[in-house]
């Protein structure tokens, strides 16, 4: 009767862990998303990020590095995910004022609508569905890679228009399918001291699909 009780306490202790881990995860992803609005808007009348498109790319990929240096320092990790969301917003800024320029203002909301939706829409599938998606790995690893030679390639050889468009509809897929995979994963296997790691896993997927979305919808709707 002891051990039962004391496998029963044990559950319901590993259900509340995992409750609180998904609660800071999804709550720090949604503090990051605003962080990452406030430094769009506040780096829109800068010229740097568009003057220098390579040094934010690399102090982003930095960022990454840094947040997940300091992921178990209390305080300090959440601060530099919020840090993190800050700058990439300041790395999409000139994406999103060429694309209000150009396209308007609702073009840029509903490219962040799409991106909400869809979101929500595979996350609610994974914890609904409760199917392992880790099946997927190997595809979509290879996919970002394709994606990235296709992109490198474009931006200093090809330079054409219709091969971004189409690099960034596959892009949009290939992020969707991150998202299910790391859902998935989150859910299965990531320790409950890991929400830093988790948060910054699933804000990366977000910002590339709204990216892409972005970049999609303001070329479909160009004025």
């Amino acid at each position: 009767m002891n051990d039962l009780q004391e496998q029963l306490a044990s559950s319901n202790t590993n259900i509340d862990e995992r409750i609180a881990f998904l609660s800071k995860t999804y709550g720090l992803l949604g503090l990051c998303i605003a962080a990452a609005t406030v430094g769009t808007y506040m780096s829109m009348e800068f010229t740097f990020p568009r003057e220098h498109p390579w040094m934010m790319l690399f102090a982003l990929i930095g960022g990454i590095f840094a947040v997940n240096a300091v992921r178990h320092v209390p305080k300090v990790n959440a601060v530099a995910l919020l840090g993190f969301g800050a700058l990439s917003g300041a790395v999409i800024a000139p994406l999103v004022g060429y694309v209000a320029s150009t396209s308007g203002e609702g073009v840029v909301a509903q490219a962040f609508m799409t991106t909400a939706i869809t979101f929500g829409a595979l996350t609610a599938y994974v914890f609904y569905s409760g199917k392992d998606f880790s099946f997927m790995r190997g595809f979509l690893v290879t996919g970002l890679i394709a994606m990235i030679v296709l992109m490198l390639l474009n931006y200093f050889i090809f330079e054409s228009g219709v091969m971004s468009l189409a690099i960034s509809g596959v892009c949009v897929l290939l992020f969707s399918g991150f998202i299910l995979y790391d859902t998935s994963n989150i859910l299965r296997e990531y320790p409950s001291d890991e929400y830093i790691s988790a948060a910054l896993t699933l804000y990366i997927n977000v910002f590339m699909l709204f990216q892409h979305l972005l970049y999609l919808f303001g070329v479909l709707n160009d004025d």
